[in-house]
């Protein structure tokens, strides 16, 4: 049965999630073995890691293999000799679009679990430590808000030998008994293809910027998690959102979409000034990816943000 784990990387997910790695040191300066760096041992092939790093879950990985000695990869981290000797535990990497706040995680699940290999302390916040044993519900509750669960009937496939983490994207299927297993779904790619093509510029549905492709998501109109399944085929449901701020806003509800595809302020209050100023520069603006075909989409978004 696979699990989930959660993993508090800090500074070290730079390179970590570089090298599509965990890695932690065998024991402390003096020679004590530390729980949460011991607890790579648990970690099995297929597996879901969860990767968090500053106040952020910013990639869902899948384990590939269980741990192995392994020297600091990290040349010129450390000269002290207790940090070169460790293991490390090879990853499949799914980098998330836009992260996902710890805030956006509810309390109730933060709060429900508190074996002592959980990464949540009592408050809700994140416990000190490297590696964490997740809850089956928080771990489900996450993959889904991040539209990463699959149906059977999905096209699901293996990832073939040399296929890049960015090619097939790492989803759940959720068997009737609760247990789960890691598959690959080649939609991502499909979409991406749909909204961009061969070209290497393209505009953000929202702000009308042109940008770079590496800059510019494919985002779901709809919640992905919440289209059935021929919302799921239909390459309409996604429009090219700019990742420097217009999809981040537009997923949370700070605007949304009227019925004459005009941006208005959505039903989430914006937190901070430069928010507020970021919004209202959208306010206004027709989105390009609106037609008579999509609106009932911009229109399942608005409603569903007004009713949380």
């Amino acid at each position: 049965m696979s699990k989930f784990w959660w993993v508090n990387q800090g500074q070290s997910y730079k390179w970590e999630s570089e090298l599509r790695i965990l890695w932690s040191p065998l024991a402390t300066e003096g020679g004590k073995k530390q729980h949460h760096w011991d607890r790579m041992e648990l970690l099995s092939p297929g597996d879901v890691v969860i990767n968090y790093s500053e106040k952020k879950i910013r990639a869902v990985s899948e384990v590939l293999a269980p741990q192995r000695s392994a020297t600091n990869p990290h040349l010129g981290l450390t000269d002290l000799e207790w940090q070169r000797d460790g293991r490390e535990i090879n990853l499949s990497m799914h980098l998330l679009d836009v992260p996902l706040e710890l805030c956006d995680i509810p309390e109730e699940l933060r709060r429900s679990w508190k074996s002592p290999g959980s990464p949540f302390n009592i408050h809700g916040g994140i416990n000190q430590g490297y590696l964490f044993e997740l809850s089956d519900d928080a771990g489900l509750w996450i993959m889904k808000e991040l539209g990463l669960t699959a149906e059977p009937t999905d096209d699901l496939a293996d990832a073939a030998p040399g296929t890049s983490d960015d090619q097939l994207e790492l989803v759940i299927v959720v068997g009737p008994d609760g247990e789960f297993t890691t598959t690959r779904r080649p939609e991502h790619a499909r979409l991406k293809g749909y909204l961009f093509g061969n070209t290497k510029l393209n505009a953000c549905a929202l702000c009308g910027n042109v940008l770079p492709n590496s800059l510019l998501v494919a985002s779901h109109i709809k919640k992905r998690s919440e289209c059935d399944l021929g919302e799921r085929g239909d390459l309409r449901v996604v429009m090219a959102a700019c990742a420097l701020g217009c999809d981040a806003v537009y997923e949370r509800g700070y605007i949304a979409v009227d019925q004459a595809g005009i941006i208005g302020i959505g039903p989430r209050s914006a937190e901070t000034d430069h928010l507020r100023t970021y919004v209202n520069a959208l306010v206004g603006k027709r989105v390009s990816s609106h037609t008579p075909h999509t609106a009932k989409y911009f229109a399942w978004h608005a409603q569903w943000h007004a009713q949380k």
